[in-house]
């Protein structure tokens, strides 16, 4: 090579480099929003899901996209009283919505914030059990006959045997085991990409009273739903009690205890404006949106915004509750 190409090489390589150091860099991708619950097949029809989605957009100007995600079993298979149907609802209702929230993840292109009111707690299963024992007769005696135990079994009785049958079903059923893990890595690989998980609690607070009114005994993660982990923010249901002042403020009777809430927010009577008619509804489920909009209005402004900062931003806007820690994690965080 000539003198004069090397010349003409280094000058084509030095404005390549000035060319490269001009350009600016692409901007990073605008954040989503995603809302996982059960919605309708046609908009005027309500679900739980539509519910949550008006108190989403009530707070959030941010455009969002709807993801199906079903809850599983249904109480037919108990109402239908066939042998092992118990063990059937059990495996249908943790494995169905926790296949489906993984599969919701790993759809979802990062950076931005999934936001979740559904749960699949041994709670819940067992709330919705002692529900469906106490409306009918028959039912009961089902449960009985699968529980083994005696017919007419005190309510105690029953209670705890539904407990431990539940309890050895979640851990001991491989395909329950299965769909938790696919979880587990579809919510690892979305943090990683950016996502921020913001899930409710749940509304087993009344059973927790009945529990310790019949002397229940549960195992520590009870409360804790599968759709919950490392990553995810969890949020409780707090109770304003219809007043402006603050210090009667604290969890809400239904908030479930020790299901991993790290902060709270209004939980009761939450206004949900549909079709311009406007209904009171109470649960975590209502409380997840709210601070599910504060979240996606940083990581818009931000798309790099981690869940660990968020969490951070949350706990400094969260008034502390004396003795809510178990419901409502850090505090309340207020409407911004």
């Amino acid at each position: 090579m000539t003198i004069g190409q090397k010349i003409a090489n280094a000058g084509l390589l030095g404005l390549a480099a000035m060319t490269a150091a001009s350009t600016p860099a692409p901007p990073p991708p605008a954040a989503q929003v995603m809302l996982l619950d059960e919605f309708p097949k046609d908009e005027a029809s309500l679900t739980h899901g539509s519910m949550v989605e008006a108190v989403l957009a009530s707070r959030s100007p941010l455009e969002h996209q709807r993801v199906q995600v079903p809850l599983g079993a249904q109480m037919d298979l108990i109402e239908k009283a066939e042998p092992g149907n118990l063990d059937r609802y059990i495996v249908q209702r943790f494995t169905v919505p926790t296949e489906a929230t993984a599969r919701a993840l790993e759809r979802m292109q990062g950076p931005g914030v999934a936001g979740q009111s559904q749960g699949a707690s041994e709670s819940r299963v067992v709330e919705s059990l002692w529900g469906a024992a106490q409306s009918k007769a028959t039912t009961r005696a089902f449960l009985e006959q699968e529980l083994e135990i005696a017919p007419g079994s005190s309510d105690a009785d029953f209670l705890q045997s539904l407990v431990r049958r539940v309890d050895e079903v979640h851990h001991g059923d491989r395909q329950i085991g299965a769909a938790r893990q696919h979880l587990l890595q579809a919510a690892q690989r979305a943090e990683e990409a950016g996502v921020i998980r913001v899930i409710s609690a749940g509304n087993q607070g009344q059973l927790e009273k009945l529990f310790e009114r019949l002397g229940v005994l549960t195992g520590r993660d009870f409360y804790m739903s599968d759709m919950a982990d490392g990553g995810a923010i969890i949020v409780g249901a707090s109770d304003d009690h219809g007043t402006v002042d603050r210090a009667d403020d604290g969890p809400a009777a239904l908030a479930s205890p020790d299901a991993g809430a790290l902060v709270g927010a209004q939980g009761v009577n939450v206004p949900v404006t549909i079709h311009g008619k406007t209904y009171l509804e109470s649960g975590s489920s209502f409380a997840q949106p709210q601070i599910s909009a504060i979240v996606a209005g940083w990581k818009e402004a931000d798309p790099g915004l981690t869940r660990d900062q968020a969490l951070e931003r949350l706990v400094a806007l969260a008034h502390p509750v004396s003795g809510g820690e178990p419901y409502l994690g850090a505090g309340i965080i207020y409407a911004q």
